[in-house]
């Protein structure tokens, strides 16, 4: 059992307003993937019903008061959407690249062939002529009537119909030569630079983040790929960093803007005057260019606002949660109460069960509340120190059930701070001072110290 102590209370409008915290950085991060997945046709339809259906899933956790497992939850699913864009993002440059690769292949084949029927005195096809302006299609028939031509003339002239009948059936199951085909005997020495390769890789992943920083360094990569000169591994050095120095930017931009949507989300959440100023500001931030510094700039203030918020609920709800609990535990409650606990800084409220004693409630409800048993008589009238141990025991019991009561409602009373039962005088009072602060034998030992003890979840 205690007497006098130091409590803090963390009400279930401070958690829920925790989760829906959560749950706004979730959505967030779920719009920044869903944006480079549909840029980039690398995220379909059943990817993002997937991912909404387990941001469904935290919102139905907060609807059964599962908050604990909610702030677990959320922060993995927003690192699952992360690492699954960059693996996404990867495989498309992989894919891209193999794409280049095979195209730059078929044209260097393409090129090969014509020479060959070049030599020969053959007419060239017209899409081997020009094989960049043509489909995969035109230019596989292209190949195939190249390898025609450059079949010997003399078998094709003096073959006879038992010879090509002959042909036909020694060559059942076979098939004619593809661009494919043709492809795999390219010598090795055409296989392009391994560190151009990687260098394209790393800008196709660039692009596929932030487009507008990749086209700044558009035309030196194809300067750098068409390079033949002993400069260019100087260039591929000199390129690949800048490269590098852009991915982190955007991926530091993107953070931000995410963080930013986060906290613009919260602020919907709560409509005040000050949080519509706010969204105002971010709302123009948004619709502009903004650069990384102002959106750095902008999360700082917002969160500044977002926070200040916060607390003056929090403030108003732990204050409403104490007197509330106390009221139905047969304390007097009187209208104006919680007024006058923030003009004097102290309220004490009559027991209607132990006449001639009372619960003194002080402090601040965001560091620490200071509760104590009070008796109701002068300070001069002689003490009855029997009855108020009882009264001291009887309030320590109220108290128990309150925490209970706030634990059923999905919040928390934690004690800081307590004296033993006894173990100093209960104070007598007979009306509220103005403006006198509450006894502070109970006080936390340091302000700062009082607000780090402050659970910030479950």
């Amino acid at each position: 059992m205690s007497g006098p102590k130091v409590v803090r209370v963390v009400t279930r409008e401070e958690i829920i307003a925790i989760c829906q915290g959560h749950i706004a950085a979730l959505v967030a991060a779920f719009e920044q993937w869903q944006r480079v997945g549909k840029r980039n046709e690398i995220v379909d339809a059943e990817d993002i019903r997937l991912a909404q259906s387990r941001i469904s899933a935290m919102s139905d956790l907060l609807a059964k008061d599962k908050f604990a497992e909610l702030q677990k939850q959320a922060p993995l699913e927003i690192a699952f959407l992360r690492a699954d864009m960059e693996t996404r993002i990867e495989r498309a440059a992989e894919k891209a690249a193999r794409d280049r690769n095979e195209g730059k292949r078929r044209l260097r084949a393409a090129n090969s062939l014509a020479r060959a029927l070049s030599e020969k005195g053959l007419d060239v096809p017209p899409a081997l002529s020009n094989p960049g302006s043509c489909s995969q299609e035109e230019l596989q028939a292209a190949v195939t009537q190249g390898f025609g031509l450059l079949a010997p003339s003399s078998l094709r002239s003096e073959t006879t119909d038992r010879q090509r009948e002959l042909a036909a059936k020694l060559g059942e199951g076979e098939s004619d030569p593809t661009l494919a085909d043709w492809l795999a005997t390219q010598h090795p020495s055409a296989v392009e630079d391994p560190r151009l390769a990687d260098l394209e890789r790393r800008y196709d992943e660039l692009r596929a983040l932030d487009p507008e920083r990749a086209s700044k360094l558009s035309d030196r990569v194809e300067k750098v790929s068409s390079d033949r000169s002993s400069r260019r591994s100087l260039l591929i050095d000199s390129l690949a960093l800048d490269i590098a120095a852009e991915r982190r930017a955007a991926t530091d931009e993107a953070d931000a803007l995410e963080k930013l949507r986060a906290i613009e989300t919260q602020l919907k959440n709560i409509p005040t005057p000050a949080s519509a100023s706010q969204l105002s500001k971010i709302d123009n931030l948004l619709n502009g260019s903004p650069t990384i510094v102002e959106i750095s700039n902008m999360i700082d203030t917002a969160t500044g606002t977002l926070e200040t918020i916060i607390q003056e609920r929090a403030e108003e709800d732990r204050r409403s949660a104490i007197l509330a609990g106390l009221g139905e535990l047969g304390y007097e409650v009187k209208e104006g109460m919680q007024t006058a606990w923030v003009e004097n800084g102290r309220v004490v409220l009559k027991s209607n069960k132990r006449p001639g004693y009372g619960v003194e409630i002080g402090g601040n409800p965001n560091s620490g509340m200071q509760l104590r048993t009070v008796g109701l008589a002068s300070s001069t009238d002689p003490r009855d120190t029997i009855a108020d141990i009882s009264a001291e025991t009887e309030f320590c019991g109220d108290f128990s059930v309150l925490q209970a009561k706030i634990a059923a409602s999905g919040g928390e009373l934690v004690v800081m701070k307590a004296l033993g039962v006894g173990a100093t005088a209960v104070k007598r009072t007979s009306v509220i001072p103005e403006n006198e602060s509450s006894d502070t034998d109970a006080r936390p030992e340091a302000s700062g110290r009082a607000a780090d003890s402050v659970p910030r979840t479950r």
